[in-house]
């Protein structure tokens, strides 16, 4: 698994790259650091194993974060205002967006990377509230990749679009909004009101 000084920093510039299509089927080494994502998000979750590998937490790392320049990441969250409370788990390869909404929305406080140490409180990352993505997807229950479409809402959506902008050489910090201009984008909150 990946550890905090596995994760490049701001600044490096291996972060501000474009990455480059993965080929399938997966050689190991692209399949072992897709492995290695996904267990970081899913060990991310877990209080005492974060304590224990001394990470931080985190529900999205893609490739370029730890320096290998693919076009793949793993995410790991849960849509809070489904009542459901649905998880949104997936080692993603090669994503295409082919939709978006026209509707813009933000997560009060901003969002945070694990690449990005420096403090970014107040601010705000506006983006699409849904989006339909097309990418291959591994699945390691039973060890293959299977092709999808799927549509996200909300903080799914938010997580994803944040993933998948690392794989073109795009930080949250370059979409930063000024607060003085909130008031133009709708909140998204993920508690319901």
């Amino acid at each position: 698994m990946y550890l905090d000084k596995d994760i490049c920093k701001e600044g490096n510039p291996v972060l501000r790259e474009k990455c480059v299509p993965v080929n399938l089927p997966l050689n190991n080494s692209d399949l072992e650091c897709l492995k290695q994502l996904y267990q970081y998000v899913i060990i991310s979750e877990i209080d005492d194993l974060v304590k224990q590998y001394n990470i931080r937490p985190g529900v999205g790392i893609a490739a370029p974060q730890v320096g290998i320049n693919k076009r793949m990441f793993a995410m790991n969250c849960t849509d809070f205002l489904d009542e459901k409370q649905t998880k949104y788990t997936y080692a993603v390869i090669n994503p295409k967006i082919t939709s978006v909404s026209q509707e813009m929305v933000y997560l009060p406080g901003g969002e945070g990377c694990l690449s990005v140490t420096r403090d970014t409180k107040n601010l705000v990352t506006p983006r699409h509230y849904a989006i339909i993505f097309k990418a291959y997807v591994y699945d390691f229950t039973t060890e293959k990749v299977k092709f999808i479409t799927k549509k996200l809402e909300g903080y799914p959506a938010i997580v994803f679009q944040h993933e998948y902008d690392h794989l073109d050489g795009i930080m949250f910090v370059d979409k930063l909004f000024d607060e003085k201009d909130i008031d133009a984008l709708p909140l998204f909150t993920t508690e319901e009101q």
